[in-house]
């Protein structure tokens, strides 16, 4: 739409007077409240909006996996420290790092 489409300018100010209600409406409910009306209705810390997890067997070991990544940045850093000094060095602990990395999604 441009400057000159005066008849498209006049269909936006329509619409605009048309939807205005539904607009403030929205305005509204986008407001954050201070918690006090969730409180009293007892829907502040309803257990609805917290999601549950179903299958706590599929999910990965949180403990493994942060040691298991701590191990692979420290093979990252040496190898990274090994490069103005050994280059196959280095190239080989960056490799093994990757495949640390791989190992740690398994996790």
């Amino acid at each position: 739409m441009s400057l000159r489409d005066y008849e498209g300018w006049r269909r936006y100010a329509k619409h605009k007077r048309e939807n205005r209600e539904a607009y403030e409406r929205g305005l509204k409910k986008q407001q954050m409240s201070d918690g006090k009306t969730e409180a009293l209705q007892g829907t502040y810390f309803s257990p609805k909006k917290l999601s549950t997890v179903k299958h706590i067997n599929q999910m990965p070991d949180q403990k493994w996996h942060r040691i298991v990544s701590f191990i692979k940045s420290g093979i990252r850093i040496v190898g990274y420290c090994f490069i103005p000094f050994n280059l196959v060095t280095a190239s080989i602990l960056l490799i093994v790092s990757e495949v640390v990395g791989i190992f740690e999604e398994l996790v």
